[in-house]
């Protein structure tokens, strides 16, 4: 094959379908899933962080599993793409045991914790059979540098469309006073059970989306760089010493991992910051729009950091998307809340709200914040198949699978215990799930409002946290060295090998 095919543009759009699949529903969990089990779901804090650390032990560990399978595998679908097509469908419906609430107040917590437990492991396990497949496939659709950035950017750019549909769509779906909500009202159910009612119709349709889309990009993209046909000759623990010992990958992966960590404590924060911090009502239109535009702004600026990461040096350009993301945190950090009792803008007029000064600040934030994150999304990610070439390189074995798996081993488990930690934190701080049965009273209280140490801590942690962890992932990109001039030559010397067996 000649290694210098041009990826037409039909082919990067359906090949980005699959990132798009993946995030609908990714964003949906991302940044509803710890708020609907503490506030639909009635799980305290602390146990929900139990849920997410074991669980994303269970589906880092399956990961690695699911690389070195992939790597493995001969089929007519080829290596990655056979998983992604019948795996589409099981991975949409175990998205709808998520959002099932199927207890009342009196029900123990452990229940509920065993029940979110199993359902997020299940979950994991499906997403993990189509989405480290699919991981692999940029090494296999071409061994180009700058092509994989290309690739990488159209598929941010779906991927970006498909967490507007999972992180706004969604919430305009699912909840208080939303469409499918209110229709179970109408239709007899009490306030709260029409709630519970319009989370799981909006993950069926959600899980529908998603399973169709997965399909259709593992049906459309084509394998070209497969490498050697032999079997990795390794066994895992070997294969995973002899990953340690490259200094590159060590870096690239700790690159990798800490930009997606910031990247997802902005997700799972992010709607307690606007409901908490600020007083917006979380279902409200208003909160949809924040929600939106970083990622509105962020599929456009994607095309921006592409263009300058194919004049310069990939991490580089990183670092000005850091420090253009933290510029718009800071200013979040410093957004005003409303005044007065919490929620007054859930019966605020649209005009009243856009003239305050909070929205106006907060729009200002967002916007420069969907600016940079782009590039902290696309410039890590295009980073990562560049070590596959130099696994062959070193040790004369090409391992896309499990090069993939590892990484997303080590994301997952790290992912785990930061949202564990977050959630802890939420806890500690005196943050209060909802419904709660007040021991005074024994009602059952609904109430949204939190204390003013919980608001600040959310905010804090908000704003904060994530530019420390990226301020972590800049060392980490320059310590890596994998710059386009050593890219070429290994890419070279790969080719000569080749010609000389």
């Amino acid at each position: 094959m000649d290694n210098s095919v041009k990826i037409k543009g039909k082919e990067k759009f359906f090949y980005g379908l699959g990132d798009l699949s993946a995030n609908i529903l990714l964003a949906a969990a991302s940044f509803y899933l710890l708020f609907f089990m503490v506030s639909v779901g009635g799980l305290k804090p602390a146990l929900a962080s139990l849920v997410f650390l074991i669980s994303k032990i269970w589906d880092a560990v399956t990961d690695v599993w699911m690389g070195r399978i992939s790597d493995n595998t001969k089929s007519r679908f080829g290596k990655r793409r056979v998983y992604m097509i019948f795996g589409a469908i099981p991975f949409g419906m175990m998205f709808i045991l998520l959002w099932l609430c199927p207890f009342n107040i009196e029900t123990s917590q452990f229940v509920k914790m065993i029940y979110y437990l199993m359902a997020y492991c299940l979950y994991n396990t499906t997403f993990t059979i189509v989405y480290v497949p699919y991981n692999s496939l940029t090494a296999n659709i071409t061994n180009d540098y700058d092509q994989r950035s290309s690739l990488t950017t159209a598929r941010i750019i779906l991927a970006n469309v498909g967490l507007i549909l999972g992180a706004a769509l969604f919430g305009l779906l699912a909840g208080e006073n939303t469409v499918f909500s209110e229709m179970f009202v109408e239709a007899g159910y009490d306030k709260f059970e029409a709630v519970k009612n319009s989370y799981l119709v909006s993950s069926a349709i959600f899980g529908l989306l998603a399973a169709v889309t997965m399909m259709i990009s593992g049906f459309a993209v084509k394998e070209r760089y497969t490498g050697n046909e032999e079997k990795n000759p390794y066994g895992l623990f070997k294969t995973l010493s002899q990953f340690i010992k490259m200094k590159e990958f060590r870096y690239t992966t700790a690159y990798y991992l800490t930009s997606m960590l910031g990247f997802d404590i902005l997700l799972a924060l992010f709607m307690f910051y606007i409901q908490d911090s600020l007083g917006y009502a979380p279902d409200g239109m208003l909160a949809m729009i924040f929600v939106a535009i970083p990622l509105v702004v962020a599929m456009f600026s994607a095309v921006v950091w592409d263009k300058l990461s194919a004049k310069k040096e990939k991490h580089r350009v990183y670092m000005f998307s850091v420090i253009l993301t933290s510029i718009g945190l800071i200013i979040a950090l410093l957004v005003p809340a409303f005044k007065g009792e919490m929620y007054q803008s859930a019966t605020a007029s649209m005009e009243v709200l856009l003239s305050s000064g909070t929205t106006i600040v907060l729009l200002i934030a967002v916007f420069i914040v969907g600016c940079g994150m782009s590039g902290i999304q696309i410039l890590p990610y295009a980073s990562i198949p560049d070590i596959v070439e130099l696994d062959e390189y070193t040790y004369g074995v090409r391992r896309e699978g499990a090069y993939f798996g590892v990484q997303s081993f080590v994301y997952k488990l790290s992912n785990g215990i930061a949202l564990a930690l977050v959630s802890l934190l939420l806890q500690v701080f005196g943050y209060k799930e909802t419904p709660f049965l007040n021991e005074a009273t024994g009602e059952v209280v609904y109430s949204y409002i939190q204390s003013q140490t919980a608001q600040d801590a959310v905010r804090i942690i908000f704003c904060t946290l994530p530019i420390v962890i990226f301020a972590i992932s800049i060392i980490c990109a320059f310590k890596a060295n994998m710059g386009r001039d050593r890219f070429n030559a290994i890419k070279e010397e790969l080719a000569k090998r080749k010609i000389n067996r």
